[in-house]
């Protein structure tokens, strides 16, 4: 039977109070995780089609995004330094705080480095049923200025690099998250006064499906194997 599931995260809003400390003019559930990368997460219950032993499968993935991403800066703006970050992920297993911060440099799913005292998590593809990583900077181009003077502009991206598996899965819940890499907040008077990212919809384009009773126990094992191995 044909499904949508949808995860939505407000939108990103910080504010610099001009001493290099960002503020929230918007309050959300918007949560720093470490210096200037933030947290929006949620979740998806799909315990309901779990006690009807059914299969969740997924045939695409796709965000919707509600108006422009912006930043507004004082006196300059370094391309160097100035960019902002975003992975959004819908996993089949939870992460916590450091393997977020991490998936900002290497992407969940993949085979990456063995790093002594670091906690990446040990994700594979089957967990990520949507993953989209993004590297946005100022596109002064259009109506925002030189980059030696005060301005704004909208914010284009230059890496978008999407990594979803779409991998069915019998886990009771989706972990939904969205992680914000920013620069420093304005300090005396410079640097980066403003960063806007609009409302985001994550749409899991789904269905589900009755498997045979050995084929679907086996998938649900391996759901809580996967579950219980992070």
């Amino acid at each position: 039977m044909d499904r949508t599931l949808i995860t939505e995260f407000p939108a990103f809003n910080l504010k610099s109070d001009g001493s290099g400390v960002y503020n929230q003019p918007i309050p959300t559930d918007t949560r720093e995780i470490a210096t200037n990368l933030y947290l929006q997460e949620m979740k998806l219950d799909l315990s309901g089609y779990v006690q009807d032993s059914l299969t969740v499968g997924f045939r695409r993935s796709f965000e919707q995004e509600g108006g422009p991403d912006q930043i507004n800066w004082l006196k300059a703006y370094d391309p160097n330094t100035d960019s902002v970050s975003e992975v959004t992920i819908v996993s089949s297993v939870p992460f916590n705080d450091e393997q977020l911060v991490y998936a900002l440099v290497y992407s969940p799913g993949f085979t990456i480095p063995n790093l002594p005292g670091v906690d990446v998590g040990n994700f594979n593809r089957e967990h990520i049923i949507h993953g989209r990583y993004q590297i946005m900077y100022a596109n002064t181009t259009i109506g925002g200025g030189a980059f030696s003077s005060t301005g704004n502009a909208t914010l284009i991206s230059v890496t978008d690099n999407i990594f979803s598996s779409l991998e069915p899965t019998a886990a009771d819940c989706l972990y939904c998250y969205r992680v914000v890499a920013i620069p420093n907040a304005a300090n005396d008077g410079t640097g980066i006064d403003f960063v806007y990212l609009p409302a985001k919809r994550v749409i899991l384009d789904a269905f589900t499906v009755e498997e045979p009773e050995l084929e679907y126990m086996m998938r649900l094992k391996r759901s809580y194997e996967l579950a219980n191995q992070v």
